[in-house]
């Protein structure tokens, strides 16, 4: 059985653009699709419960966080395979087969393609890039990162995974590939981001992602080492417009809209690399709490 978990933080409208593409792709004794939101008591929207009668609803704390929502959807599935997605994340016709098909091979964790949708603002595609670039087709074989919002994992391998503080999938992928196991892309299991932008997801968001991740980072590490990273974070912002440059170059896509949407993928690099140095020299702070 597969179980596909929706973790849901936007309007109503975005998640039933994803369950409506789920819809056809659901079968109750093969397919099983569990929702977590944070909504007004507890009760997600009333049109979506009676529009979409098959889903599992699970109501989430007001302060969780997006990796808490992801364990309280895990502990919850009983699925042989666990997908997750995020509710602006349209999956294409045939993603449900092909998760199947390729959970026949031993890798425990294989994740697809997050493509652009059709956004109309350079914000928009400034977020996209920054977020998802390194993620957008051609993305298939040996990979070294899957998105969070389009990966899935066999049952077996997700028991062993201490969960109780959110499930992290940038540190358990480390974990497992410094164990010597592989994650795996696959072209066939794309979807498409269908969400809009405010200026916050150029600044405070990868604000307080970066101070998270630094300090979650290097928590257990010594003084000398994170004062290293954080002389390093202050590059930051060119080493990863190179890199996300190098990608749009390799991929021959959005080359264009890149440049257009450039000031925005620096302002988003730049508030990351502050939260990095914040992070490394001061600890995550509150900013864990802010990964929602």
């Amino acid at each position: 059985m597969l179980s596909v978990i929706v973790v849901s933080f936007n309007s109503a409208a975005i998640l039933a653009r994803c369950l409506a593409a789920l819809w056809p792709q659901i079968e109750p004794d093969e397919v099983t699709v569990l929702v977590v939101g944070r909504w007004p008591d507890d009760q997600p929207p009333h049109d979506l419960c009676s529009r979409f009668p098959w889903v599992q609803w699970l109501a989430a704390p007001a302060e969780a966080t997006i990796p808490q929502m992801r364990s309280r959807g895990i502990e919850c599935s009983q699925g042989d395979i666990v997908a997750l997605l995020e509710d602006d994340c349209v999956v294409t016709e045939s993603w449900r087969r092909e998760v199947i098909l390729v959970h026949q091979s031993p890798y425990p964790a294989i994740g697809g393609p997050i493509e652009p949708g059709d956004y109309g603002k350079g914000l928009d595609w400034g977020v996209y890039f920054c977020e998802y670039g390194r993620f957008m087709r051609p993305y298939s074989g040996i990979v070294s990162a899957l998105p969070g919002n389009n990966v899935t994992y066999k049952r077996n391998a997700l028991e062993k995974v201490d969960m109780r503080e959110g499930f992290y999938e940038v540190f358990i992928h480390e974990q497992w590939q410094q164990a010597g196991q592989k994650l795996l892309a696959d072209d066939k299991l794309a979807v498409h981001n269908i969400n809009i932008w405010s200026g916050k997801n150029v600044t405070t968001v990868p604000y307080h992602h970066g101070r998270a991740f630094a300090g979650m980072r290097l928590s257990d590490q010594p003084v000398w080492r994170r004062l290293l990273y954080a002389v390093l974070a202050i590059g930051l912002p060119v080493i990863q417009i190179a890199r996300l440059l190098r990608v749009i170059l390799a991929r021959q896509r959005y080359r264009s809209v890149f440049i257009k949407s450039l000031p925005w993928i620096t302002l988003f690099y730049i508030c990351w690399a502050v939260g990095e140095w914040m992070g490394y020299l001061f600890g995550s702070g509150k900013s864990a709490s802010q990964w929602r």
